[in-house]
């Protein structure tokens, strides 16, 4: 994935997003962030607009990460993705594999390596 200049988070977290928001201006100033913390209002967003990554939290109160993947790919809303997880559970990293769209699985709260990895691949 090159020249990543958009990318929208999904994840009820407003602290994460805050954090991450600072750390990834602060390695690439030019990105465009855009954060939803209603996976619902998301999905809206994503059918009229596109980013170059999507960072998607598994753990969310209204809708899973797995439910969100599920009404992308209804939508038939292609994105690339990166799930979110505060975890490393070994069920949650394989069910990942089973979504054509996701790419990567990070760790919360991002360190600074992942996210200076994740900008510059």
């Amino acid at each position: 994935m090159e020249n990543i200049s958009k990318i929208i988070f999904v994840d009820d977290d407003k602290i994460q997003h805050m954090i991450n928001k600072k750390n990834m201006i602060r390695i690439k100033p030019e990105l465009e962030l855009i954060f939803f913390s209603d996976p619902f209002l998301a999905l809206d967003w994503l059918e009229t607009n596109s980013a170059d990554l999507l960072l998607l939290d598994i753990n969310m109160p209204e809708m899973s990460g797995w439910e969100f993947l599920e009404r992308l790919a209804s939508k038939k809303i292609n994105i690339n993705v990166n799930m979110l997880s505060s975890s490393m559970d070994p069920d949650d990293y394989a069910k990942s594999k089973e979504f054509e769209s996701v790419s990567g699985f990070l760790i919360k709260p991002l360190q600074i390596d992942v996210i200076e990895q994740l900008l510059n691949q």
